[in-house]
């Protein structure tokens, strides 16, 4: 593999324009197989982990509670193994080929998972969640191989097809699971998980071009301050941090919701509320699928970015406090939709923002950082749902619309329009 040099090489391959049509011809083809890879192996985790506080009392937990003690270790174990590997893969596959560390992460989803599937005790699972946290990772490697397979220009909705594709399979990877767990049985389910991620490493092997890893700048490139632009301090500029920011809020603030929406729910109707929590997490996943690829595509155009997000923070605000105020469970579903589809709808603008923010050269180091800030973003989450649970739900759901609206006057102040050639 192309390995960023020490001593400094002379740029290889076609001239810019060549480069620009080659990008242009195999963009959208990448970008699919991409997306399709992205989305087989969201597909395939969501076979099992919504049951997974299941899977841990059929591994020996003692009691419910003991299982989701388990499960809190797993993801809470994760969370810090991702934080940790995600800038550390960012920087390597900047060094190497995104597109390595896109089959890298893949196949170690099948690994990880296989892990999964040969426990024999709940701590085995909470095991193999560390190692996926260290090791795997699809999405960033996913978002950081197309952002620097596609033009600029073309970045956004080529951004929002990969993410579409990975809530297309959040959305349809539990319907799927739970018929295999019913046929197959929970540790079949996930034997049949793991497979799916090496398939998908194994179509991006062949469909998708490798990716072009530029060589170090020259003496003369060092001297004019090249080098500066192209380490991690360089790259960590104020827009660079405010999108890592947005980032950050959108799935931290998913999270807390989702985690909130099945207690709100028993609130309202009591204690049978199985059925409205599947029924609003099924019109959320929709709704968020219809928010990347309707909405944010159609939406989202070059010199809208600012007012797209200000808009989508000012419409979040008034939907988390219509939350709030829901009066029955239908009501509170169709709030919960439409901001599963307002939020989904803003996050390929964010890897917009992430990308724009810094060279081509460096997109897969800054994807890492992203990686990492998701993984804060799953662990402040729950914090943050357990201590509006304990307080008052409602008064959370007003809390959250008030940072919504000083999120929307923070990207009005501060935002600038990406650059996108």
């Amino acid at each position: 593999m192309t390995a960023i040099a020490d001593t400094a090489l002379e740029p290889t391959g076609p001239p810019p324009r060549r480069v620009a049509r080659v990008l242009a011809r195999a963009g959208s083809a990448s970008t699919l197989s991409i997306a399709l890879g992205a989305g087989l192996a969201s597909l395939s985790m969501n076979f099992w982990i919504p049951f997974l506080p299941l899977y841990m009392l059929h591994l020996g937990a003692t009691s419910d509670a003991n299982a989701l003690f388990w499960v809190a270790v797993a993801t809470t174990g994760q969370g810090f193994a991702r934080l940790v590997s995600g800038p550390a893969w960012g920087i390597l596959s900047d060094r190497v080929g995104r597109k390595l560390m896109f089959i890298r992460a893949l196949y170690f989803a099948t690994a990880t998972t296989l892990i999964a599937a040969f426990a024999t005790e709940p701590w085995h699972v909470a095991m193999a969640f560390v190692c996926q946290g260290l090791f795997s990772g699809f999405i960033p490697a996913a978002v950081a191989l197309t952002s620097v397979t596609v033009e600029d220009e073309k970045l956004s909705s080529s951004l929002g097809l990969v993410t579409g594709a990975q809530y297309l399979g959040n959305t349809v990877g539990p319907a799927i699971g739970g018929i295999l767990a019913i046929v197959v049985g929970p540790r079949g389910a996930i034997f049949a998980s793991a497979l799916m991620p090496a398939l998908a490493a194994t179509l991006v092997i062949f469909t998708v071009p490798r990716d072009r890893v530029e060589a170090a700048p020259s003496k003369a490139a060092l001297a004019a301050g090249e080098a500066s632009r192209l380490s991690i301090r360089g790259m960590v500029t104020a827009q660079f941090l405010l999108a890592l920011f947005l980032y950050f809020v959108l799935f931290a603030m998913s999270q807390l919701v989702r985690l909130t929406t099945p207690i709100a729910l028993k609130d309202i109707i009591g204690e049978d509320s199985t059925g409205a929590v599947g029924i609003a997490f099924t019109a959320g996943g929709l709704g968020s699928v219809f928010g990347v690829f309707v909405i944010g595509r159609r939406w989202l155009r070059r010199g809208r970015f600012r007012s797209m997000l200000v808009a989508g923070c000012a419409a979040s605000a008034a939907f988390h406090v219509l939350l709030a105020t829901a009066g029955s469970e239908w009501v509170f579903i169709a709030w919960f939709t439409l901001i599963s589809l307002v939020q989904a709808a803003m996050l390929p603008a964010s890897n917009t923002l992430i990308a724009s923010a810094v060279p081509r050269a460096r997109r897969g180091t800054a994807f890492g950082f992203a990686g990492s800030a998701q993984a804060i973003a799953f662990m402040v989450g729950p914090l943050a749902a357990a201590g509006f649970a304990a307080v008052s739900l409602d008064l959370g759901f007003f809390v959250l619309g008030a940072l919504f609206v000083a999120l929307g006057v923070l990207l009005r102040l501060a935002l600038a329009e990406p650059r996108l050639e």
